[in-house]
């Protein structure tokens, strides 16, 4: 926990990807420049937004996100659409981060953005997945949520053996590289 330094950062609600968080990432896609990005859980969208408009900005990439809630995935679209971002750079289907990833296989993935349902067991899932069949070799992907009052989603990361950073947010992020 950060304490006081919470302060120091934003979010539109409890449930929200920190908004520096997403600014990082998004600056990050401007950085290495995927061609194709999956981020499992949009939530409101903010995070996928800024991948989008990252990929649009490099004049390279695809974002695919999803998420379990139809009314979630359809607000989103709308903000991609809005943008002009959907589906050229950006869309989100409705389904389980697992099967997002299962249906891409074929070491397509650059970079994936793991921030799904709240549970560990979860997570670890889609991050086994990914590593077999979706995550390209030297590839990267960041996991949301690993500070330490997160239990079961830190103790996940801390099952990954892979070279990784931890980045001290209010919900914690940690970013790996497959090797």
């Amino acid at each position: 926990m950060l304490g006081d330094k919470d302060k120091m950062w934003s979010a539109r609600d409890v449930q929200s990807s920190e908004d520096e968080v997403n600014e990082f990432i998004g600056a990050l896609m401007r950085l290495i420049k995927p061609g194709l990005v999956v981020e499992t859980g949009c939530y409101l969208g903010d995070g996928t937004l800024e991948i989008a408009r990252a990929l649009k900005q490099n004049g390279n990439g695809r974002v695919i996100s999803c998420d379990t809630i139809q009314e979630r995935v359809d607000e989103v679209n709308k903000r991609l659409m809005d943008e002009g971002l959907f589906p050229e750079i950006g869309s989100v289907i409705c389904c389980e981060g697992v099967n997002l990833i299962k249906s891409i296989g074929g070491s397509q993935i650059d970079f994936a953005f793991i921030d799904s349902g709240p549970g560990g067991k979860v997570r670890l899932e889609e991050i086994n997945m990914l590593l077999e069949t979706g995550l390209r070799q030297l590839k990267m992907f960041a996991l949301h949520d690993t500070a330490p009052q997160h239990e079961q989603i830190n103790a996940a990361a801390k099952t990954i053996q892979l070279p990784n950073v931890y980045f001290n947010t209010p919900r914690g992020l940690s970013l790996f590289q497959k090797i």
